[in-house]
């Protein structure tokens, strides 16, 4: 029975069941957009274009995001020779992957074994982190370098004789986030910093060895930037070093994705599912228990600083609090350790545990009444899908709970990770196809490809669409901007294929004076698209 507690046992498990909720089809959904189509055309010009330094789009200069993300889509592209879903996705699941693997590691070294390995459970079964990394997209990226660096922080904060080394590596993965996402990769600083003053160590972190390490992180950032920028131009370093990361924390606007200030308070709770019911009793709990309460002020500090920080930020997205999912995970795997004196007060746990059940069975009866088909006729179609997910949601937590009035907590929380497991391994397989064709541009793109002859061109008026570039394999498609480019187009003796909203075609047609047809329409999420042709 040792090897079912060892280290081994816990890593296999771990990578096993991360492997299954990461990669199971991970392409069998189409590239969605915006952001999906966007970045997997901005990684495929560097290949065609030799824009390795320089992120372009659709003919220009690409300058919201640095470069690595679009390197190790292009290292995968590389290493199985073909640009498809599965490539492009891999290096954020794999960066998904890893990092519940180093919670676990975390989770260990802060407290025990068993405690990293159910908070690596925690971490792969909650909601919004795995089905996060399974999207082409930058923050499960960045949130594994985030992870490192301030973990190697931390280390360097407590062992002395090592302290340089551990500051060198967090600088080299503070360096390698700033590459990914930009400047926010320093968050990790700030929130040691912190806690050093709660703790009384402030001279112990701010040191020599510190400035190392911001100096490595610095200078890694430089190779690539001062030839970016001697590339791009004074515009190129005005909106990467000020306009993007202003633009997001202070200015907002529609660029930067603004929202309100309660944004988070009510979207992570749902996003941590299931685990949130049972983070404020780690909260209280944790903090109040004098062995472990220096690490738990650590990840409270870490998860309260990010919570306020993008909080604060008039831009906010889902994605943004993605570095604070790795403290939540491990504050309430301490909670459902078994060796833990937390786990002699049952009271947070029934109480979750009846919170979960209740919220899936009341869905489940809301779902059956219609009420929610009345008020959203779009669900209808997802009926059948959504009884069946609530329905062993509902069971699940259910008999969850019973096992642990019956005093058997283990095989409690095994069956929510079970339930959850099925949850994801469930979403993965059935959403693509009742999805991908109202979401993805692929299927429309097919179906110009078809009509399209050698020397055909396509363009498109007045709004872009990086799934139309993508899935029609074209490295540039024009947008035209006025109605006298488009007449000139129209009547230029080439054929042209043009992509319009169906909202702007009858007002274009009534600008231009010309009678002009429909040859194929489609829908893609809000958005109704019609093709026309000048021949």
């Amino acid at each position: 029975m040792g090897f079912f507690k060892s280290k081994r046992f816990y890593f296999a498990i771990l990578l096993s069941l991360g492997t299954l909720i990461f990669l199971f089809q991970l392409g069998g959904r189409d590239l969605w957009e915006p952001d999906e189509t966007r970045y997997a055309v901005v990684a495929r010009d560097m290949r065609e274009n030799g824009n390795w330094i320089l992120p372009h789009l659709n003919g220009k200069v690409y300058a919201e995001k640095p470069p690595l993300f679009f390197w190790l889509v292009n290292l995968s592209v590389f290493f199985f020779g073909v640009d498809n879903e599965l490539t492009n996705r891999l290096p954020s699941a794999l960066a998904g992957l890893i990092t519940v693997l180093v919670t676990s590691y975390l989770g260990k070294s802060f407290f025990n074994a068993q405690v990293g390995f159910i908070s690596g459970l925690v971490l792969c079964t909650c909601i919004f982190f795995p089905l996060l990394s399974r999207w082409m997209m930058l923050d499960s990226i960045l949130t594994l370098f985030f992870l490192l660096a301030l973990s190697y922080l931390y280390r360097g904060l407590e062992e002395e004789e090592n302290r340089r080394k551990h500051y060198l590596l967090a600088g080299f993965f503070i360096g390698l986030g700033v590459l990914t996402k930009g400047p926010i990769a320093y968050l990790p600083i700030p929130i040691v910093l912190i806690f050093t003053f709660l703790q009384k160590k402030f001279k112990s972190f701010w040191c020599t060895d510190l400035l190392w390490g911001f100096l490595l992180s610095m200078g890694i950032i430089l190779i690539w930037w001062i030839p970016a920028c001697f590339a791009g131009g004074k515009d190129y370093i005005n909106w990467i070093l000020f306009k993007q990361v202003v633009g997001t924390y202070i200015e907002g606007g529609k660029h930067f994705h603004p929202k309100p200030l309660s944004f988070y308070f009510i979207r992570f709770p749902i996003e941590f599912f299931p685990w949130i019911v049972f983070l404020p009793s780690a909260f209280i709990i944790g903090l109040k228990t004098n062995r472990m309460r220096k690490e738990f002020l650590f990840l409270s500090i870490w998860f309260i600083f990010i919570f306020i920080f993008f909080t604060l930020s008039k831009g906010k997205k889902d994605n943004y609090l993605l570095p604070l999912y790795p403290a939540s995970a491990m504050m309430v795997g301490v909670l459902w350790d078994s060796e833990s004196q937390l786990a002699k007060k049952p009271k947070g746990f029934i109480i979750g545990l009846i919170l979960l059940t209740l919220f899936f069975f009341i869905g489940m009866v809301v779902f059956l009444s219609g009420i929610l088909q009345t008020l959203y006729p779009s669900i209808v179609e997802y009926r059948t899908f959504g009884i069946y997910l609530l329905s062993y949601l509902t069971i699940g937590s259910f008999f969850s709970l019973l096992l642990f009035v019956w005093k058997k907590k283990w095989p409690s929380f095994i069956l929510l990770i079970i339930t959850f497991t099925i949850f994801h391994l469930h979403l993965s397989y059935a959403i693509p196809p009742k999805l991908n064709p109202q979401r993805s541009m692929k299927y429309f793109s097919e179906r110009i490809l078809k009509r399209m002859k050698p020397g055909d061109e396509i363009k498109t008026y007045w709004f872009k669409s990086n799934g139309l570039i993508y899935y029609t394999k074209k490295s540039y498609i024009e947008e035209i901007e006025t109605p006298d480019r488009f007449k000139e187009v129209f009547y230029s003796p080439q054929k042209v294929f043009i992509v319009i909203f169906r909202k702007m075609f009858e007002k274009l047609k009534s600008e231009v004076g010309v009678e002009m047809e429909p040859i194929d329409q489609a829908k893609v999420g809000h958005w109704e698209y019609i093709l026309i042709s000048n021949h």
